[in-house]
């Protein structure tokens, strides 16, 4: 018998490739019959392969667990940035707007300022728009 016959075999029976080749790993092949091959797959079947899923599923908690701790911090991110945004947004208000009145009172006495003009004509513009 081939060891393609023997994962055939044990495919019949709802195993997958690799469990197969695993359990055929001890025995001869060439010279294994259907009680030889349904022996292995006992065998193996006990405690190895228990032990063999039990690490796989506590295998698949952990990526379950770090991906939703990745969704978190991305959450936790966005909520972040969000508020520095509104809070930049926020102190940009007041920044401006203490600068336009305490231009306003020192164009009353005679000062003039084109920059200071332009910030806050596209700071209205800006406000405009938003």
């Amino acid at each position: 018998m081939t060891q393609q016959d023997a994962i055939q075999y044990a495919k019949h029976f709802g195993w997958t490739g690799a469990d197969a080749k695993r359990a055929f790993a001890s025995i001869d092949l060439k010279n294994a019959d259907e009680l030889a091959l349904l022996t292995a797959m006992v065998n193996f079947a006990g405690p190895t392969l228990y032990e063999r899923q039990k690490l796989q599923g506590a295998q698949k908690g952990l990526v379950t667990k770090k991906e939703n701790y990745i969704k978190q911090i991305e959450l936790e991110f966005t909520e972040k940035i969000n508020d520095y945004e509104e809070q930049l947004s926020t102190e940009r208000s007041l920044f401006v707007a203490t600068i336009a009145r305490v231009y306003g009172v020192a164009k009353r006495f005679g000062f003039q300022d084109s920059w200071i003009e332009m910030l806050i004509e596209q700071y209205d513009d800006y406000q405009k728009r938003a």
